[in-house]
């Protein structure tokens, strides 16, 4: 069995956690909270780096949720080389608390997204899986402040424009390690779209223990939340991305 790890990117509030959450249902996949390790455009070993995780109440319930040791935590990431050290021990880590050791582990950060080309080079042979989403329910959600804090309509407009502009550039360098994956397609026929996801990971979808998986439909959330001068704004300034995936 390949445990190469894959790592699903994409921006926020575009349905990565309900992809997380419902692949590591396959008794081989286990995937811990959002990690960011390759977010930050400043290096591991740097306080600037460091400082990112020092007090910061997020990652630390990310980290209680995982299981992980605090201490273990911030011992690993003064001593790791490298952010792949630190991401290949997290997995790991994640592997063990789980009493998974054979398993496979796999990474959901959406601002991972910035160190798309990083990751790449790190994990030579690792698969990345893009679920997109309308640009206007995902800045109606990024508004609303729905797990994450509050945030602005020109915010929400470049978390959607910046992923869409790395990832659709990254497909054109490497067509065959990225997976496209509609949001609004795989909430209307989940199963279609896991087969799809497990045959390009390399799993075998017989092994997945939930046959029919039920989501909730996607529905225009944004008309209750933007206004008609903010829907045309977005709009506006998303045209590049809509029109290249296909989004009216």
């Amino acid at each position: 069995m390949d445990n190469t790890p894959f790592f699903i990117l994409g921006s926020v509030r575009s349905g990565t956690t309900l992809l997380r959450n419902t692949l590591r249902l396959h008794p081989r996949l286990e995937c811990p909270e959002e990690t960011h390790f390759y977010r930050w455009s400043y290096p591991l070993g740097t306080k600037r780096y460091e400082n990112s995780y020092l007090g910061a109440k997020l990652f630390r319930q990310h980290r209680e949720l995982d299981g992980v040791d605090h201490f273990d935590f911030f011992y690993q990431l003064k001593t790791c080389p490298d952010r792949k050290s630190l991401m290949d021990w997290y997995g790991q880590e994640t592997l063990r608390i789980a009493g998974n050791t054979s398993g496979r582990w796999f990474d959901k950060t959406p601002q991972n997204v910035y160190g798309t080309l990083l990751l790449s080079e790190n994990y030579p042979s690792a698969k990345f899986v893009h679920i997109h989403r309308h640009p206007l329910n995902v800045v109606a959600s990024v508004l609303t402040g729905v797990v994450m804090p509050e945030g602005e309509l020109r915010g929400g407009i470049n978390y959607w424009n910046e992923s869409m502009a790395i990832l659709s550039q990254f497909k054109k360098l490497a067509p065959d390690r990225i997976l496209e994956v509609d949001y609004e397609s795989f909430v209307s026929t989940p199963s279609k779209g896991l087969k799809q996801i497990f045959e390009f990971i390399g799993e075998d979808y017989a092994d997945f223990p939930i046959k029919s998986v039920k989501t909730h439909k996607e529905q225009n959330k944004y008309k209750k939340v933007l206004t008609d001068e903010q829907v045309e704004e977005v709009l506006r300034r998303t045209q590049k991305y809509r029109e290249l995936y296909n989004y009216g």
